[in-house]
C-alpha cells in the first residue's frame, strides 16, 4: 500500500506541476545494480538545482511554480522520501533539461 502511495504521489505531482498546454509526463522503470528504479519526469517550469532539496521538506512548495489543479498540502515528495527510506531505498530529483523535474526512486531488490 505504501509503494502505491509513492507512485501515486509522484505521478500526481508531475501532472499538477506540468505545463498547462503541450506538457508531458514520462514514467520509466528498470533495474540497475541490485535496485528497482522508478523515474517520473515532467515538462513543468524550470526549477533551480538549489531549490530541489526544499521540495522534499514537509509542507513546503516552491513559490516559483504554478499548480494546475488544487492547493495540496506540500506533503507529496516528503511522503515519497519516507516510503522509499522505509523500504531501504532512496529518492533524488534533478531539473529536467528543458524544464520540469526528474524524480528517481531506487529500491533494493529483495
Amino acid at each position: 500500500m505504501l509503494l502505491e502511495r509513492l507512485v501515486t504521489n509522484l505521478i500526481d505531482n508531475a501532472m499538477r506541476y506540468n505545463l498547462p498546454d503541450g506538457g508531458h509526463v514520462f514514467v520509466r522503470t528498470g533495474t540497475a545494480a541490485g535496485h528497482g528504479i522508478l523515474s517520473v519526469e515532467n515538462s513543468g517550469p524550470r526549477i533551480a538545482t538549489y531549490e530541489i532539496p526544499r521540495l522534499f521538506e514537509p509542507f513546503r512548495r516552491l513559490r516559483s511554480t504554478d499548480r494546475q489543479a488544487g492547493q495540496g498540502s506540500g506533503l507529496g515528495l516528503s511522503i515519497v522520501r519516507a516510503v522509499a527510506h522505509a523500504h531501504g531505498g532512496d529518492v533524488d530529483a534533478s531539473p529536467g533539461e528543458q524544464g520540469g523535474l526528474v524524480v528517481t526512486v531506487r529500491l533494493p531488490i529483495s
